[in-house]
């Protein structure tokens, strides 16, 4: 499949085409955005009652190739393709370890907030557009 290399390609070019001022403010915000994603982690792993482990694995898919010369099939080789899934695995969680690790990380959010909002008029000031 395709897919995943354009995409990827995609996200590549979208972030060469950020400015120095929106690839500074989002390099400041990346703190409050890691703990914004946690706490919706946390959150959902409270509610479900267990936590998701994602895992990628490879897998291989041989194909047969045909080699054309001028027009003509003049053998066959082997072609691999690989392809990548994620496996989702539920695990066991302590609901009461869960909760006062979300209590840390909201009580963590307004200094990082702070944090990312002084960095974004400092790369304002440094990168004016």
């Amino acid at each position: 499949m395709l897919r995943a290399p354009l995409a990827l390609s995609a996200l590549a070019l979208l972030a060469a085409c950020a400015t120095p001022q929106e690839r500074c403010i989002r390099q400041g915000a990346s703190e409050q955005t890691r703990i914004v994603n946690e706490i919706s982690e946390t959150e959902a792993n409270i509610s479900r009652g267990y936590a998701i482990h994602r895992q990628t694995i490879p897998e291989t898919i041989f194909h047969t190739c045909r080699r054309v010369s001028d027009g003509k099939v003049v053998g066959y080789y082997p072609c691999p393709e690989t392809y990548y899934r994620t496996v989702e695995t539920p695990v066991s969680i302590n609901i009461g370890e869960e909760r006062k690790k979300l209590r840390g990380l909201k009580d963590a959010l307004p200094a990082a907030s702070k944090r990312a909002r002084d960095a974004a008029a400092q790369c304002r000031i440094q990168y004016p557009e």
